[in-house]
């Protein structure tokens, strides 16, 4: 999704709702990635810079607690795992998963959302 009309969905998103902005280019490997993360969304201490690390803080987000919802907003998207193109499956498969995790929370569902913004990605998944 070109950055203009992520503007325009960020600008929707409920003024209570968590709101984190990510840079792709830093997110070239999954070191980057995970420094990101960690970084813009204020995960704690105990982050093991790993796939279910990042899996676990996802599904946890006590830290951060949004009654309205998440919206993750990654920005230059083809520039992401450039250098592991291999994990692009395993990273949106997370990304998927805990959408579809807070979806289901007890009650009527917090939303938790990623749009990846920039030109289209082609990858066999």
């Amino acid at each position: 999704m070109p950055r203009d009309e992520s503007s325009a969905i960020t600008d929707q998103f409920p003024v209570q709702g968590s709101v984190f902005r990510l840079n792709g280019v830093v997110m070239e490997s999954t070191q980057g990635l995970f420094d990101e993360f960690a970084e813009k969304m204020q995960f704690p201490s105990y982050f093991g810079r790993n796939w279910a690390a990042l899996e676990d803080c996802l599904y946890d987000m006590t830290w951060s607690p949004s009654p309205v919802g998440y919206l993750v907003v990654i920005e230059e998207w083809p520039a992401v795992l450039r250098e592991s193109k291999e994990n692009i499956p395993v990273f949106l498969d997370i990304l998927k998963d805990v959408g579809s995790s807070w979806a289901q929370y007890p009650g009527a569902g917090i939303p938790f959302n990623t749009v990846l913004v920039g030109k289209p990605v082609e990858w066999n998944h």
